[in-house]
């Protein structure tokens, strides 16, 4: 297999474990992945729709209908800006979130400390200076073809 197919591999197995941690924490939580994606976005700080959607890389029409959702079931509100009327922000309900924390690996900032603690430190380094490598290459290849 060449090195090319064996990153690839890699990335797809990465995906695979990653997506099934997330799969078993909404499942028990009723959220599909792309609402869990848009929490994830105003988790830290509140957003815009127009903002969400840039970074999700998902429509407006498609944000705004899951904001929606979430907030009909709680987890986010709207909130008018106080300057300007016409801005509407969107953060988290900050009650329902941090009730449910300990279900959400994923936004537990242990979760990847725990689950890489037995690998040395050194080891650790690589993978993060590949990783970052490897973020940067693909980022600039994809500029390129744009």
């Amino acid at each position: 297999m060449s090195r090319g197919m064996r990153i690839g591999s890699s990335i797809r197995n990465l995906t695979k474990i990653f997506t099934s941690t997330m799969h078993k924490d909404l499942k028990e939580l009723g959220l599909t992945p792309a609402q869990i994606t848009t929490l994830r976005q105003v988790y830290f700080e509140r957003k815009t729709i127009g903002q969400i959607s840039e970074n999700t890389q998902l429509s407006y029409s498609t944000v705004s209908g899951i904001i929606d959702r979430l907030e009909r079931d709680g987890w986010l509100e709207r909130i008018r800006d106080e300057s300007d009327r016409r801005i509407v922000w969107i953060q988290k309900n900050a009650a329902k979130v941090e009730a449910v924390k300990e279900k959400l690996h994923l936004f537990q900032e242990s979760f990847y400390e725990n689950l890489l603690a037995d690998l040395p430190e050194h080891e650790l380094d690589n993978i993060i200076r590949s990783l970052e490598l490897l973020t940067t290459y693909l980022q600039k290849k994809v500029e390129e073809k744009s």
